[in-house]
């Protein structure tokens, strides 16, 4: 065989296995909620006196609440994408 020959035998080689990676993976997407760690529920003290103690219930109840918004969107938008 000719030099050509086998450089482009390797590049077709190369193209073709892109593309199936590209075809495998086309529909298996991330969400950044899913790289977030865990909440941790209890091992938090609780502060007793400032700020913080009077909003951690109000923002964890807006957390949850965003979580599950989240949950119904990415179920409708799976069954919008097929």
């Amino acid at each position: 065989m000719n030099m050509p020959w086998i450089i482009a035998a390797i590049v077709g080689l190369l193209v073709a296995a892109i593309a199936i990676e590209a075809y495998v993976k086309r529909n298996k997407r991330r969400t950044l909620s899913q790289s977030q760690p865990q909440m941790r529920n209890g091992n938090r003290k609780k502060v007793e006196l400032g700020q913080e103690a009077t909003d951690l219930d109000l923002v964890e109840q807006a957390i949850k609440q965003n979580q599950l918004l989240e949950d119904v969107g990415r179920r409708f938008s799976s069954r919008n994408a097929k």
